[in-house]
């Protein structure tokens, strides 16, 4: 298996790219970080081909993809949690760059890989999501907006994919221990409790990496487009979700009455 993977020198992203090679597969690992790319490889060995780029730069993100070859699976999981706050407080350039990397990052990878995968007829995207994008959640606007636009942006990517071969699958991890989860005191402030989680509250990344494997080998091709979280019970979704119905697991209004013409 051939896979790209990108924000790999820190937390999830590390975690995966490991996975990946003691997998068995060849990895396009993508960071902004040279130096942190290097030890990548060097931990990793000729596995993992580290890719200097910035997910905001679509031109790096495409010689990234161009220079790799045909990829199999993407992950598009780089991300920032920044600009928290109360929103009249956030700083507007910090508030918009969490916003950038969690949205216009992810198109940029899917961007660049989805023309070979759908020329292959073959191949499987994951987005990085969160829970927070699905429910209002104070103090973290901008990351909230940022991943219900993604959790959006992957269930209609799915339906111009009918028919391709290529799936998007919507996952959400859970909340690992990472550099992300130290959260600021622009946040803590406002919720101080996420100053002090306890350990068991923090999912353990090995949740996400086998829900990762599982999509990679097409155990869950049934549920592309829709959001997944790393502690569902994957056979009671695959028994229960129909197919056909494009509500599944994915945003809408809620009604307001029975017949609400605006929940769809």
């Amino acid at each position: 298996m051939r896979a790209l993977v990108t924000g790999v020198t820190r937390g999830i992203g590390h975690a995966l790219v490991g996975h990946l090679v003691e997998r068995g597969a060849v990895v396009a690992a993508v960071a902004r970080n040279e130096a942190a790319l290097a030890r990548e490889a060097q931990q990793w060995g000729g596995a993992v081909h580290p890719y200097v780029a910035d997910v905001n730069d679509y031109a790096a993100v495409q010689a990234v993809a161009d220079s790799f070859g045909p990829v199999d699976l993407a992950v598009a999981n780089a991300g920032a949690l920044v600009g928290t706050g109360p929103l009249w407080e956030a700083d507007p350039d910090e508030w918009w760059a969490g916003v950038e990397v969690n949205v216009r990052g992810v198109f940029h990878t899917l961007r660049a890989v989805l023309p070979g995968m759908i020329a292959r007829g073959s191949g499987r995207v994951v987005l990085l999501t969160s829970g927070l994008g699905n429910a209002p959640g104070s103090y973290i606007s901008g990351y909230a907006a940022s991943k219900a636009a993604v959790t959006t942006l992957g269930a209609s990517l799915q339906q111009e994919l009918a028919g391709t071969g290529v799936g998007c699958f919507l996952v959400s991890p859970g909340m690992v221990r990472t550099d992300m989860t130290r959260f600021p005191e622009s946040l803590t402030r406002h919720k101080p409790f996420l100053a002090d989680i306890p350990e068991e509250h923090f999912t353990p990344v090995e949740r996400l990496l086998e829900l990762v494997d599982e999509i990679a080998g097409g155990e869950l091709d049934a549920l592309t487009g829709r959001f997944l979280h790393v502690s569902d019970d994957r056979t009671a979704l695959l028994a229960g979700v129909d197919a056909a119905d494009p509500r599944a697991r994915t945003l809408r209004l809620a009604p307001a009455h029975e017949g609400d013409p605006q929940a769809r």
